[in-house]
């Protein structure tokens, strides 16, 4: 139980990885506040993954900051504290770039960046109130790598990076680190069409030669939950199987 009495909240929480990690740090003994704008769909994953006060749903749109100052508030009223803050909510559009609205070019920027400044924002001075915090964002491959078709979420997940960097200097001395995920081809929700392509299997592109699973994603959340890794911040951990740092030209594999 590495995360006895603490409390976290996980933006996304209904399904796929936020909803693994929220598992996971049940598992360990924290209590877990699911946030989701859906509501009803975040309520059935609290009940599944965790007895009644240890898993619990809060309704709030990240990309509105009144909405997410009452959650924190609430968060706060409820259980006392916050102590780790996973900004994992996101969303993809992927289309041409001269596809791209203005509409989807701004609900990229504000769900998949200023939807984590926001939530950041909110749970900040509770955690410098208890003199330490864990604030751990969900970025991308895309954040290292421009990707076809997606130059809205791609601008997006790189602002993600160059913010957990800027929030871990400007939080420092407070006892709060800020580090960041970036999944590659997980086989969740927002994958589900490519991970049932078996003619073009991306997991078969990696060196690790399968898909990731969202307790994939779990795992490296759970260890920058944890005491564990106070002495890192400002860093990303990439679990993509290796499919960002190695490449192999046509020929070169036996």
């Amino acid at each position: 139980m590495r995360l006895r009495n603490k409390v976290a909240v996980v933006t996304g929480g209904a399904s796929g990885i936020g909803k693994a990690i929220a598992a996971a740090y049940v598992q360990e003994g924290a209590r877990v506040v699911l946030v989701d704008i859906d509501e009803r769909k975040g309520k059935d994953a609290a009940a599944e993954i965790g007895a009644e006060g240890e898993a619990v749903c809060l309704r709030a749109d990240v990309t509105d900051s009144a909405s997410v100052n009452q959650m924190a508030q609430e968060v706060d009223r409820r259980f006392g504290r916050i102590d780790i803050l996973v900004n994992n909510v996101g969303v993809r559009i992927t289309k041409p770039f001269l596809e791209h609205t203005d509409a989807d070019w701004n609900i990229m920027i504000a769900t998949n960046l200023t939807g984590p400044f926001f939530c950041a924002r909110a749970v900040t001075p509770f955690m410098i109130r208890g003199g330490s915090g864990r604030i751990i964002n969900t970025a991308s491959i895309a954040s290292f790598v421009g990707r076809p078709n997606r130059v809205a979420y791609v601008s997006a997940k790189s602002g993600l990076l160059g913010m957990t960097r800027a929030l871990a200097i400007d939080l420092g001395g407070t006892g709060i680190t800020v580090n960041a995920i970036a999944p590659g081809s997980i086989n969740s929700p927002m994958n589900a069409s490519q991970a049932a392509d078996a003619d073009h299997d991306w997991g078969k592109e990696t060196p690790v030669g399968r898909w990731g699973t969202p307790e994939d994603i779990a795992n490296a959340a759970l260890f920058l939950a944890l005491d564990a890794s106070s002495y890192i911040t400002g860093a990303e951990l990439k679990v993509d199987g290796g499919w960002v740092s190695t490449k192999a030209r046509a020929g070169e594999l036996a």
